[in-house]
């Protein structure tokens, strides 16, 4: 039924006396339901992008062929020869003769394998003399140990093909002891770096190096550079991003390192819940403390954790909190407040990869036109400060690091 109008009570009517509410309304209500369900259509697609984009790993534990594996690899005399036998040919030209390890090694840290060490090598054509770290394999390595061994060395010499991820100079398999040799980063690790510039400036003494904001935006860049290289060009994520897994050099040029969990991923396309478990619970995103699959979206909530260890100077993460009451935390919307010398745009920046859901945070991409962006509108002045004292004991404790 049309509803007519009463010319001599409304003004609201067309020439044929017909409420105009009753055709704008509806009309009204027709566009924003059109723009609601574009939205969502718009957002449906974004979410299935993002999600068939990413690398999904999926956590697992140890097989059982895996534990028979390792029971029966004390048993197996010959397996080592045969083994380094088979071992993949593209390694040969990557291959240091002994004669080419000048000079004594200098102990530098257990690693995942056996010692680690720093030592002089002569590149395989002979041209150079460089120093180098050396992974070495243990001396009562089983054949498991052995094959992984190999594998890693494989992994390094495909993966590590960019500016921003710590480079292979090359690999002795001749002979025992068994090396992998990388790239010596003189500034050490990120972290200790880190406080060694906390301590003098408190106390005014002589740096390796200045850090600025600029600085900040600058080593933020190059580590999403190299995370964006291991998720575009080979599905990998590196499930570790902190500090101390970044290397830097005294002209502010830093290394990604500690490739551990992405090896395991480049293996087996899954994550074991027993390596996973080895990453402190303050750098994970909630879906990984969660134990659901993981995307690269993961390493972006880690990345923002990381660029908080930059701008505070080495602080460890949510300070104020024991890393198991971190979660509940979370899940009531608390984020770290903004840090006293942080930027708003920082700090905006950090927020935006702590979203809970793991599709609402920036990708790589993203990250790096963000930065640069930053970047290229601060000048590289002023030294970054924090008042704070820190103790290597309360830092251990506060971050779950031991």
């Amino acid at each position: 039924m049309t509803l007519h109008c009463n010319f001599s009570t409304s003004n609201r009517c067309n020439v044929n006396g017909i409420n105009n509410g009753v055709i704008i309304i509806p009309v009204i209500l027709g566009i924003s339901s059109v723009v609601l369900i574009t939205i969502i259509i718009w957002k449906t697609c974004k979410m299935k992008q993002e999600r068939d984009r990413a690398p999904v790993i999926l956590l697992q534990g140890k097989s059982e062929s895996v534990r028979h594996l390792e029971s029966e690899n004390g048993l197996m005399s010959n397996a080592m020869e045969r083994i380094l036998a088979g071992k993949d040919p593209s390694l040969k030209r990557w291959e240091i003769p002994p004669e080419h390890i000048l000079g004594n090694l200098e102990y530098l840290q257990s690693g995942s394998y056996g010692p680690m060490y720093t030592g002089n090598i002569r590149s395989p054509d002979g041209s150079a003399e460089v120093k180098a770290v050396f992974k070495s394999l243990h001396d009562n390595a089983s054949a498991k140990e052995l094959s992984d061994f190999l594998d890693l060395l494989k992994f390094h010499t495909k993966i590590c093909n960019h500016e921003s991820i710590v480079k292979l100079l090359g690999c002795q398999t001749e002979r025992m002891p068994l090396y992998l040799f990388l790239e010596f980063v003189s500034g050490g690790n990120l972290l200790h770096s880190l406080w060694k510039f906390r301590e003098t400036e408190a106390r005014d003494g002589e740096r390796e190096f200045n850090l600025t904001e600029r600085s900040v935006y600058s080593i933020a860049k190059q580590v999403a550079c190299g995370l964006e290289y291991l998720t575009t060009k080979h599905h990998l994520i590196h499930g570790d991003v902190a500090a101390r897994n970044v290397l830097i050099h005294n002209d502010l040029t830093v290394k990604l390192t500690g490739l551990s969990l992405a090896f395991d991923v480049y293996k087996t396309r899954t994550l074991s819940s027993h390596k996973a478990a080895q990453v402190p619970i303050k750098w994970l995103a909630p879906e990984r403390i969660m134990k659901l699959p993981i995307t690269e979206k993961s390493d972006t909530w880690s990345f923002g954790i990381l660029v908080y260890e930059i701008i505070t100077l080495g602080s460890p993460p949510y300070p104020e909190f024991q890393p198991l009451e971190v979660f509940p935390k979370l899940q009531r919307n608390y984020r770290m407040p903004k840090p006293s010398n942080s930027s708003s745009a920082l700090y905006d920046l950090m927020k935006h990869c702590w979203q809970w859901r793991a599709y609402d945070r920036p990708n790589w991409s993203e990250l790096i036109n963000k930065l640069s962006s930053l970047m290229n509108a601060v000048d590289g002045v002023e030294l970054l400060q924090v008042s704070d004292s820190l103790d290597l004991d309360q830092y251990k404790q506060a971050a779950g690091v031991f």
